[in-house]
């Protein structure tokens, strides 16, 4: 009986239809999630929205979707929602979008009264920020630089300006793509209102235009804003300040090394009557040390005629790149900038056999050093002898039995300077070259040690002479 009733109203549909009748396709029905928004104001949508539709068809199945802003040009998609990043024309801070969805079933019927939603959108400012962790800070020999960066949740392609000022000056506009700033300061002003040369990223040429605001030997604050396309301008954000002074000097001495072992060099430089600025990089791990050497060291460097480092074979970290080594490696870009000026260097540092060279070969008059099993002393009684005028250039004796002495390999453009007497122990085995010069020009342009200088103290006023001989003499030119 239970069947009988089934069945029967099927027999009755089926006798109402005339046999060759067709039974025409309906159209899909389309529905977006939500049917209305209505926000206003500040309560409007920024330009990114998440959306979900859905389709039905009573006698087939919905294969796909077509999404439109216009009901002219239509997008096909399988997926059922999607982000949208609108675009808010420009110079407007807001507007009304018109979404349409159709869904299409297996007969490749559209539905004929697609679903539609009107989305009030607001544009957003974008955000701009300093990087204070790795901006020039504390005092500055004429350099700063800066590293920023800007964010808009409609995108940030519609960041379409960046300006920069210092202290009350007048904004100067950037392109928002440069996000690496150094600021070189006017050489002619020494204190009061001053102007800077601006860089961007790694560049040699400064731009056209200077900026102004500064202050020589003064407190410096940079300010930073970026625009969008809606003309909307982001909250300016404040750098650290920062003092920026000129060079006292025609010398600049760099420690990479503790302050007793640079007081030793500065008192000999002292006896001399050299008078030098200084930027101590070993202290404190070398908390002193730019976030930059390329750009800020480059620039620092150049404001020098001749420049004394001692370092060793310490190891730091840039804590803007996380780049490890030696002083001296991390030095090696700006130097060799430096040096293929013409400018003069003086450098005293020690290696280990096991020394990583990279960014220090062939920038500074040196190839390698020497690399044997085994180890060298040298002895109180020892020597380290020059290979030019000895009346110039002084014998060298320690106090102390040295040991970590690495004899080096020189570069072929370079010639040998100082050797040294060294006690091989355990069967080491090779040269005892340990001083080496390059000249630029004819001139001695490099004079590089692969030994700390303060360590031969033997006879007073012995580092004082030879400091004497180099920088007075050998690099007057």
């Amino acid at each position: 009986m239970r069947k009988l009733i089934f069945i029967l109203p099927l027999l009755a549909l089926l006798a109402s239809c005339e046999e060759g009748e067709p039974i025409a396709n309906t159209p899909p029905q389309t529905q977006i999630s939500i049917e209305e928004i209505n926000l206003v104001g500040d309560n409007r949508l920024n330009s990114v929205v998440r959306l979900s539709w859905y389709g039905t068809d009573k006698d087939g199945y919905v294969i796909g979707y077509e999404v439109s802003l216009d009901e002219q040009t239509w997008t096909f998609t399988t997926t059922q929602d999607s982000t949208f990043r609108f675009d808010i024309p420009a110079g407007q801070d807001s507007v009304d979008i018109n979404l349409f969805v159709r869904a299409l079933d297996n007969d490749s019927l559209r539905d004929p009264s697609p679903a539609e939603l009107v989305i009030p959108l607001k544009n957003t400012p974008p955000v701009s920020t300093i990087e204070k962790d790795v901006q020039t800070t504390g005092t500055s020999i004429g350099v700063a630089t800066y590293r920023w960066n800007a964010t808009d949740s409609d995108g940030d392609q519609t960041i379409t300006e960046a300006e920069i000022r210092f202290n009350n000056g007048a904004w100067y506009p950037i392109p928002p793509n440069q996000k690496l700033l150094t600021f070189v300061l006017d050489p002619n002003v020494s204190t009061g209102p001053t102007t800077a040369e601006v860089y961007f990223a790694n560049d040699d040429n400064p731009q056209a235009a200077t900026i102004d605001g500064l202050e020589a030997g003064g407190s410096n604050t940079l300010y930073l804003r970026t625009k969008d396309i809606a003309n909307s301008y982001s909250d300016v954000d404040t750098a650290d300040a920062v003092t920026l002074v000129l060079p006292t000097s025609d010398i600049l001495v760099i420690s990479g090394q503790s302050s007793t072992v640079a007081s030793t060099y500065q008192t000999a430089l002292n006896n001399i009557g050299l008078n030098y600025d200084f930027l101590d990089y070993g202290i404190n791990g070398g908390e002193l040390q730019p976030a930059f050497w390329n750009p800020t060291v480059n620039h620092i460097l150049k404001q020098y005629d001749k420049l004394f480092i001692h370092a060793d074979a310490q190891v730091f970290q840039n804590q803007a790149t996380g780049q490890t080594g030696p002083l001296l490696a991390l030095m090696g870009i700006a130097v060799q900038e430096y040096t293929d000026m013409g400018k003069k260097l003086f450098v005293t540092t020690s290696f280990g056999t096991l020394s990583d060279l990279s960014g220090i070969s062939g920038t500074y008059p040196m190839t390698d050093v020497v690399r044997s099993s085994g180890l060298v002393r040298v002895y109180p009684d020892s020597t380290t002898y020059s290979l030019f005028d000895t009346a110039a250039y002084p014998l060298l004796q320690s106090t102390n039995v040295l040991v970590g002495i690495t004899p080096i390999i020189k570069t072929a453009d370079a010639e040998n300077f100082y050797r040294t007497e060294l006690t091989p122990l355990s069967g080491w085995q090779g040269d005892n070259l340990v001083g080496v010069r390059r000249r630029y020009q004819g001139n001695i342009s490099q004079v590089f040690f692969s030994m700390e200088l303060w360590r031969f103290n033997k006879v007073p006023g012995d580092l004082e002479n030879l400091m004497d001989q180099i920088f007075n003499t050998d690099f007057d030119w």
